[in-house]
């Protein structure tokens, strides 16, 4: 009988637990502000650190703080938007520092830490669920899927073995929640070592095909019986569209790399360079296509932009607050400001800014507006209190994990 392997143990040694959480950073704002970012880890040598690109938005310097409280400048070196990473320099060194794991298996246990809702210096424990997730087919990321708590805030923080070595960084979790439901994802550490050590991919313009699963019906109708992807759509003025890609076509290669899947093009172009080699079906024929994706600069001088407009003032219900009279939240309206501050149906409003409810007009769910950010006393299903904070002047990207399921799986992809 073959021996079954043994996984990392369930638990983490105390000192291997106290090193991982001494590497991890929680970034802050470097504008004054001091906003909470999210998170990240000193990774590889004693003055970089990693984290998601989506922590550090456009910003050009950030403040790391340890777990100490020490606080380190930090200059943002390098950015890769395909694979959201970031790599930071630290104006100071910092001695615990992680190391890639030699391997991961599913079932092997895991443990993330980071600020989840800002709870910094978090550790939690899970299990790898699966290996290889792309949960964005335009995103050349093959995702560990594992069950380690994470939640906003927890982005960039480091998933690390039972020995406190990196496995990936803790990037995503699944739709229909703003809060971790059991699955999580994290960028592998490979995807990570690559890009530390050679940069990002190359930015090229997308490709502008929308594709679908060939599905065994979809196969039947065509009366196909090979691999591929459908194109569903071909944007207008793209690399696609100018190299003669039509709607309707199957595309079955790009340059040497076999197209069974939608997921498969990302990989296949984050391999290609300016030019790329599409093998097309249409109909009976068997086309090959070149598409050059190098960006053309038009002679048209663009318009020049109007300026934006700063909004003076805002509602409650601008917030994406659905309010009874007496301030319990009926409803809370997806990518509101009240939503991303945290704020759910059930939640009661008992005080605006200090002042009471009861102290307010009549009508004050409809008519309070406020020209700053305005601060909202709540009393939560349970009977506790908690503050909310909720600006919609805020800049920077919102404090939240990106989210989304599997492409690769025929039975979550969604079709508009």
């Amino acid at each position: 009988m073959a021996a079954v392997p043994r996984f990392a143990t369930a638990q983490m040694a105390p000192q291997a637990a106290a090193h991982v959480l001494e590497a991890t950073l929680m970034l802050r704002s470097a504008d004054g502000r001091d906003r909470f970012l999210g998170s990240g880890f000193v990774f590889g040598s004693n003055d970089r650190a990693v984290t998601n690109a989506h922590v550090v938005g456009k910003a050009a310097q950030v403040v790391v703080v340890t777990q100490g409280g020490t606080r380190i400048d930090a200059t943002v070196i390098a950015v890769d938007p395909l694979r959201d990473l970031a790599v930071l320099q630290l104006a100071t060194p910092h001695d615990a520092v992680l190391q890639p794991a030699s391997g991961v298996a599913v079932g092997q246990g895991v443990f993330a830490t980071g600020a989840p809702l800002e709870a910094a210096f978090t550790l939690t424990q899970g299990i790898v669920s699966a290996l290889s997730r792309q949960i964005d087919s335009t995103q050349p990321v093959g995702y560990l899927q594992h069950s380690a708590a994470v939640n906003p805030g927890s982005s960039g923080g480091p998933l690390v073995d039972a020995a406190g070595d990196v496995l990936g960084i803790n990037t995503r979790i699944s739709d229909g929640s703003r809060f971790f439901v059991g699955i999580a994802y994290a960028v592998p550490v490979a995807d990570v070592s690559d890009f530390v050590a050679r940069g990002p991919l190359p930015e090229h313009p997308p490709l502008g095909v929308q594709l679908r699963p060939l599905v065994p019906r979809i196969k039947a109708a065509l009366g196909y019986d090979g691999t591929g992807a459908l194109v569903e759509q071909v944007q207008p003025d793209t690399p696609a569209d100018l190299a003669g890609v039509q709607a309707g076509d199957i595309l079955t290669m790009v340059d040497d790399h076999a197209i069974t899947m939608p997921g498969d093009l990302a990989f296949a172009l984050a391999q290609g360079g300016a030019e790329v080699r599409l093998g097309v079906q249409r109909g009976n024929q068997a086309l090959t296509l070149v598409v050059s994706r190098v960006v053309v600069q038009s002679d048209i001088t663009p318009a020049t932009p109007q300026q934006v407009q700063r909004r003076d003032q805002y509602k409650l219900t601008d917030m994406g607050l659905v309010l009874d009279p007496d301030g319990t939240i009926r409803a809370v309206v997806n990518q509101g400001a009240g939503f991303f501050a945290g704020l759910t149906g059930g939640d009661r409003i008992v005080a605006i800014n200090g002042t009471a409810i009861t102290d307010l007009p009549d009508g004050w769910t409809r008519n309070f507006t406020f020209d700053s950010a305005v601060l909202l006393r709540i009393s939560l299903p349970d009977g506790a209190t908690r503050h909310y904070l909720l600006d919609p002047w805020e800049d920077g990207p919102a404090l939240r994990l990106a989210s989304g399921a599997n492409v690769l799986d025929m039975e979550v992809v969604s079709f508009d």
